[in-house]
């Protein structure tokens, strides 16, 4: 899970690891092709083409091997989920991605007395990614967007939305916020197996890349 304010760069994460994911093992990729589930309309074919070519990579072939899907409200968004197992045996994914995760469900669950049935849907959801993942051996990123708590006095009141069903049932999170003039700040604060830590980076036409010291 990647959670972030607007324009944090959340969706270039997703453009970046759709070209990645397309690599070879030996070369830091797993062999095989992504699965994107829009539910904001903001996959961007340029990008993903800038990116596979400054990889040297054949943008026409790396586009073909994403396989967009957008999702129109919640509802479709969990059926185009229940429905991915079929493509992932057909079209050898090796990434499903979810951006945003939980957009549809704010717009459509509003105000504290659809909580419950918010949540209720999400859990249900999330559970089918996980499956997802465990079943079929694929990588699943889903983004997520925050929201400022208001019993945070001091320290960060940013907060990913969702509360425990998202965060139970993500295995690893980055946080990304913004640095000085361009540079991002990526931030892990949960995974089974690498401590907390942060990482400087900036977006370029090439993609996600490192910050020169």
């Amino acid at each position: 899970e990647i959670y972030g304010k607007f324009a944090s760069g959340k969706t270039q994460w997703c453009f970046q690891t759709a070209v990645t994911v397309q690599k070879a093992v030996e070369d830091g990729g797993l062999g095989g092709n992504c699965l994107y589930i829009d539910s904001e309309n903001s996959f961007r074919p340029e990008r993903v083409v800038s990116i596979a070519e400054a990889n040297g990579m054949n943008p026409d072939d790396v586009l073909k091997n994403i396989f967009v899907a957008r999702a129109y409200n919640a509802d479709h968004q969990m059926l185009l989920a229940d429905k991915a197992a079929e493509m992932i045996k057909d079209k050898n994914i090796k990434l499903v991605i979810v951006d945003s995760l939980t957009a549809q469900f704010r717009s459509e669950f509003i105000g504290r007395g659809q909580l419950a049935d918010r949540q209720q849907r999400l859990n249900k959801h999330m559970r089918t990614l996980q499956r997802l993942a465990e079943v079929n051996n694929v990588a699943v990123l889903v983004t997520n967007q925050v929201m400022e708590r208001p019993d945070i006095m001091f320290g960060d009141p940013t907060a990913p939305v969702g509360g425990n069903v998202v965060g139970h049932a993500s295995k690893t999170r980055l946080y990304l916020r913004k640095g000085k003039e361009n540079k991002r700040i990526a931030k892990l604060v949960d995974s089974p197996s690498l401590p907390d830590g942060e990482a400087v980076y900036s977006v370029t036409e090439r993609g996600i890349e490192d910050v020169e010291e």
